[in-house]
């Protein structure tokens, strides 16, 4: 009687497991919104509200500055309605539509000259949402920062 107990208790366990790793993979995670901004190999850190309309994460890497703002700056302008100047190194770029609301409209602000620090900022406006990314890399620091804001208002 004990045995057949046991193979009960058993196979209960069993069904048990396998309904939950089936739930499990018919559940599906929410889209992340700002999966598409994420820099490559970056560590995801701190993050605001995780609910509409205004959502943002922070991201860190040892790469240098330099080249995680050649990453945004390919990104944002394989989608931007005019050509942004390709060697910018200080100033602030816009790129406006062309009367069609549903066009984005990009602000590009680039800082190195400060010893302290380097700045850069994309402003990626598109119908009914607003991006914004900003790379920080201070001189003693070892790590850039990038700070990824989406205000889908």
């Amino acid at each position: 009687m004990l045995k057949e107990v046991a193979k009960l208790v058993l196979f209960g366990v069993v069904v048990t497991i396998a309904v939950v790793a089936l739930v499990s993979g018919q559940v599906k995670k929410p889209n992340d919104p700002l999966a598409d901004w994420a820099y490559p190999k970056a560590k995801r850190g701190l993050e605001g509200t995780n609910r509409p309309p205004l959502i943002w994460t922070k991201f860190t890497t040892t790469d240098p500055f330099e080249k995680v703002w050649d990453f945004y700056w390919q990104k944002v302008v394989k989608g931007a309605p005019v050509s942004l100047p390709p060697g910018v190194k200080s100033g602030t770029f816009y790129g406006a539509p062309s009367g069609d609301p549903k066009q984005q409209v990009v602000c590009a602000h680039y800082r190195d000259e400060n010893p302290a620090a380097k700045v850069g900022v994309f402003v990626i406006r598109e119908h009914q949402r607003t991006v914004s990314v900003t790379i920080v890399r201070r001189a003693k620091e070892r790590e850039t920062t990038i700070i990824v804001v989406l205000d889908q208002r």
